[in-house]
């Protein structure tokens, strides 16, 4: 069985995953940020901004190259494992597989996850929010 869903509606499956995605991952962060020691901030936030704006550059060309391919489909109803490329699903399973073998590496000091997550977090969100925008535009045009 293959999902298919209205083309349109691929933008709102996707933006409804990275939003929660990065949801998850910006509360994951702020919850460490809460248990580093107050003295630490003042180098921490800086960083969360820089990652920040790394992924938001990234990201923003991942949103438009993504619905640029929905737009592109040509059926009526498209199956919603066609939204990503194979190379955008290797790049998914690498990202995740990182994220989850970070946890386990030994002698990462735990405010690295603490600025890296609020950096990654509102990235991941601000492309989820970018999605929906463009679903919202397209099913009112």
């Amino acid at each position: 069985m293959c999902l298919k869903v209205r083309k349109e509606h691929l933008l709102a499956i996707n933006g409804l995953m990275w939003t929660a995605i990065g949801t998850k991952t910006s509360i994951t962060g702020l919850s460490r940020y809460l248990l580093s020691p107050a003295e630490r901030l003042w180098w921490m936030i800086p960083l969360s901004l820089l990652v920040f704006g790394g992924f938001y550059w990234m990201f923003t060309g991942i949103v438009r190259k993504y619905a640029e391919r929905i737009h592109a489909l040509t059926g009526e109803r498209e199956s919603v494992f066609k939204t990503f490329s194979l190379k955008g699903y290797l790049i998914i399973a690498f990202m995740i597989s990182l994220g989850i073998t970070l946890k386990y590496i030994p002698g990462i000091p735990e405010p690295f996850f603490a600025w890296f997550y609020l950096g990654l977090g509102p990235g991941l969100l601000s492309a989820g929010i970018r999605f929906l925008i463009r679903w919202w535009k397209a099913i009112h045009r």
